[in-house]
């Protein structure tokens, strides 16, 4: 799934497709998936983009807009909000952080 989620980490990951992509329904691959990770398939694909945000935030080069849209958020405004969310900072605190 990890996988998956990486090749198409710019795209608009939609549920079925996710559940398609191993051969499930999405109602049971939901349950599934929930019960061997502990999470939701959409709480997965965002913290897979935030690793990947982290990755690239941490190159000074790349403009935090290109970040977001790269790791397939629409806008600026929502990767900030869940990055946020997930790591306690703003994607800019974080570089910042990182490049000390």
């Amino acid at each position: 799934m990890k996988e998956f989620v990486h090749a198409k980490m710019e795209d608009e990951l939609r549920l079925c497709e996710l559940a398609q992509s191993v051969g499930l329904s999405t109602a049971h691959f939901s349950q599934m998936f929930r019960k061997s990770t502990g999470e939701t398939p959409y709480q997965f694909v965002l913290r897979v983009r935030v690793e990947r945000a982290k990755e690239m935030l941490r190159s000074a080069e790349t403009r935090v807009l290109d970040v977001a849209i790269a790791c397939g958020f629409k806008t600026q405004q929502h990767f900030a909000r869940i990055f946020r969310q997930i790591c306690g900072v703003s994607p800019m605190e974080y570089r910042y952080r990182y490049l000390r």
